[in-house]
């Protein structure tokens, strides 16, 4: 028998063997997270770590196939964090047919839908993880990666695979910082144009200033007041401090209290939620010296939310007009000059301290 005659079936049986193989590069996924923002946070039913489903949309995966005939495949979830697999599940075997097939984590859970993850457990690895989010309702702050794959049915083949890297901060707490006074005990304030600054790593929120109209109104029912000033949602904050202006605004007055408090604005698995600061209090001065004034509106721009401290040590402080430079007598006008230089980012304080 001549070896090029065998040679030939050789070739004929190959061809056949590849020609049953799906191309990988024939499937193809993207997984993108849903919403407004990055993912600060991860709530226990959105993890349907209790059983109940989710109610919102977190990701999304786009799969193409490629091919002109269905493919029969199955989805392979996992959630992890960089030491160990908390979550995984499969669903089962279902026809991925030419073109385009979008899903969401809600697919994944839905009773009854081809692409339900049947086996879907939490890792027994993981059980500290489960213990803290059933005593705090959220995942643990962390780095965590979403992971899903479409896989051929008859080989288990992973034909596509992509993954959401997420860094989960809770980032719900808000410190008040300047002026922090007590509702109870308001802080007193010698300037119009007060700076107000927080502390928070939400990276949105929305400040709420409302006057206290009576001495006996409890901080709560102020806050339902009419806002002397508020920012919106749609335009919220996203720097942590704010200083009053000037004009275009309803001017403070002397004499009045008013109540401040920041709401954060942290982009969950369940989309966004609010979460309000404590609740602080301050009183313009009666009888404001315009010049005193115009002095501590300075100070304030060159101190800035850097100096949070320092500004607090100056509470109730009265300027007496007279101001120096490395021991040099200036004027206001030369003090605001170099306020505004501060403001623009021209100078930057390295250390500073009251006396």
């Amino acid at each position: 028998m001549r070896k090029p005659h065998h040679s030939l079936y050789t070739n004929i049986f190959l061809l056949i063997v590849l020609g049953w193989a799906t191309p990988v590069a024939a499937v193809t996924l993207d997984l993108t997270l849903q919403g407004p923002g990055n993912l600060q946070a991860f709530f226990l039913e959105d993890l349907n770590i209790s059983g109940q489903a989710p109610s919102e949309e977190v990701f999304r995966a786009t799969v193409v196939n490629e091919l002109p005939t269905p493919i029969e495949v199955y989805f392979q979830f996992s959630l992890n964090n960089a030491q160990l697999l908390i979550a995984s599940g499969r669903s089962n075997n279902f026809n991925l047919y030419p073109g385009i097939l979008s899903v969401s984590n809600l697919d994944l859970t839905a009773p009854n839908n081809p692409y339900q993850l049947d086996d879907y457990e939490i890792s027994s690895q993981a059980e500290e993880i489960q213990n803290l989010m059933l005593q705090t309702g959220y995942l643990p702050a962390g780095t965590y990666i979403i992971n899903l794959d479409v896989c051929q049915s008859s080989t288990y083949e992973v034909l596509a695979h992509d993954e959401i890297v997420t860094a989960i901060t809770n980032p719900f707490t808000i410190q008040l910082l300047s002026p922090s006074g007590n509702p109870s005990m308001p802080t007193p304030m010698t300037t119009l144009t007060p700076l107000f600054v927080w502390s928070s790593q939400a990276g949105q929120y929305i400040l709420k200033i409302c006057e206290r109209i009576s001495p006996d109104q409890d901080p709560e029912s102020v806050l339902q007041n009419l806002p002397h000033y508020q920012t919106s949602s749609s335009e919220p904050l996203t720097s942590l401090s704010f200083t009053y202006p000037l004009s275009g605004v309803r001017p403070l007055e002397s004499g009045r209290t008013y109540y401040w408090q920041v709401t954060a604005l942290v982009s969950t698995s369940s989309g966004f939620r609010e979460y309000p600061s404590a609740i602080a209090g301050f009183t313009i001065t009666d009888n404001l010296d315009p010049q005193a004034q115009r002095i501590m509106t300075a100070v304030q721009m060159i101190l800035n939310s850097g100096n949070a401290s320092v500004l607090e040590d100056l509470t109730g402080f009265q300027p007496n007009g007279i101001i120096r430079l490395d021991g040099l007598g200036i004027t206001i006008e030369d003090l605001e000059s170099l306020a505004r230089k501060f403001s623009q980012g021209e100078y930057q304080s390295t250390s500073v301290r009251a006396q």
